[in-house]
């Protein structure tokens, strides 16, 4: 990537999957982006040769991820899905001894 400018985006209403999802589309086919954290801000890295995001583009990537999570919250009530569910882990026996 020769030229590539990172820069840090903060995450707030933004997705992980749709920003994953939608870079490339917004900075072009070399962008790359990564959870990352900025002076205790959590958001994404993000590396591209491309220019930079616009506000009109974070906006609509803040409003494709209200509706991914939308549509994700639907269909978990739909399957009745408990997402914290326990899951059974070998337990080892103590002897004394």
């Amino acid at each position: 990537m020769a030229g590539a400018n990172s820069y840090f985006l903060p995450g707030f209403g933004i997705s992980r999957a749709v920003i994953q999802n939608e870079i490339r589309y917004h900075c072009g086919p070399d962008a790359i982006v990564r959870p990352y954290t900025h002076q205790g801000r959590d958001g994404f890295l993000l590396t591209t040769s491309g220019p930079a995001l616009t506000k009109a583009q974070i906006d609509d990537l803040k409003k494709s991820s209200r509706d991914y999570e939308e549509k994700q919250s639907r269909r978990a009530n739909e399957e009745d899905v408990f997402v914290n569910q326990p899951v059974a882990v070998a337990q080892r026996i103590r002897r004394s001894g």
